[in-house]
This record gives C-alpha cells, structure tokens and sequence, in this order.
C-alpha cells in the first residue's frame, strides 16, 4: 500500500472538520421510512414493507404457529 506524502497528509488534515460537520448534517437530515416523526418504530410501514417483499420473492405466507411448552432453554 502506497504511503502519503507530507502535502497529502496536511491536505486531508485540512479537509477533516468541514468534512466531519457535512457528515453530521446529513445525520441530522437522515429519515427512516420505518419511524414516525416523534422517533418511534411504525409497525404499520415495517409489516407492510416485509410483506410486499416477501412477495415480490416468492414466498408464501406461513401460518402462524403457536409456541407450545412450559421449558425454553436459551
């Protein structure tokens, strides 16, 4: 791997800040499609997405089976 040169190094050195506070305003600006407004998980929006990709995959929908049993080991 090729090492930088004394000019390169001051140059990124240079760029860091402004490229760290764009990196932040990004952060800031970035919205899950999932979550609404106030932070918290749309389960709606989440089921829905899962449901059309399973399927645009191909999958058929399982039923749902309960858990049965009184002993779990983790």
């Amino acid at each position: 791997m090729a090492r930088l040169s004394e000019e390169e190094k001051r140059e990124l050195l240079s760029v860091g800040p402004s490229l760290s506070a764009d990196l932040e305003k990004i952060k800031k600006r970035a919205r899950s499609p999932f979550h609404k407004s106030d932070g918290t998980v749309d389960y709606v929006a989440l089921t829905s997405f899962l449901n059309q990709i399973n399927v645009l995959l191909g999958h058929p929908r399982k039923a749902f089976r309960p858990i049965l049993g009184d002993k779990f080991l983790l």
